[in-house]
């Protein structure tokens, strides 16, 4: 990712909540996305299970103990991927891809970084999907996808450098 793009992803996509306003706000969501370990153990631990869970076992660059880690103690099928920080491996896209487009819930543990995985999502996610995304130190994003965010993310995408 070009480092002039970095201020540009850093502003949230959709409303900033704080985390007692969570619950209030996930009402009408046909499936719920939740990319980042503080994100998703929030969720995890106030009982709502994402359709879609991604995590690395790291919060703000420091490693989280994984014997417990709320993402790793959901029995659901979990696909693991390397992603390497600033990029986005096309194996990261096929399993969030495949990961919106089932039916059960299931979780994705990104060997590596996960940060540019919610714009993937934002991308690729049907509309009436609520996708959450920490925003370190402001709080957690809540983007309601439909075809005008998708366009916003992919049009992100594009701009970003190919590497070969």
């Amino acid at each position: 990712m070009p480092e002039s793009m970095r201020s540009e992803l850093g502003m949230p996509f959709g409303r900033l909540l704080q985390g007692h306003e969570l619950l209030d706000n996930l009402t009408g969501c046909q499936r719920i996305v939740s990319v980042g370990d503080m994100v998703s153990t929030t969720l995890i631990n106030k009982g709502v299970i994402p359709h879609l869970t991604v995590y690395d076992r790291r919060n703000e660059r420091r490693e989280l103990d994984a014997s417990d880690h709320a993402a790793d103690l959901l029995d659901v099928p979990e696909t693991v991927v390397d992603n390497p920080p600033g990029l986005i491996v096309p194996e990261l896209v096929w399993a969030l891809r495949k990961g919106l487009e089932g039916q059960g819930k299931v979780k994705i543990r990104v060997q590596g970084e996960e940060d540019l995985a919610a714009l993937v999502c934002a991308a690729i996610a049907p509309a009436g999907s609520c996708l959450l995304y920490g925003l370190p130190g402001k709080g957690v994003v809540l983007v309601h996808t439909d075809a005008e965010v998708n366009k916003a993310a992919q049009r992100l995408i594009r701009s970003m450098e190919e590497l070969k």
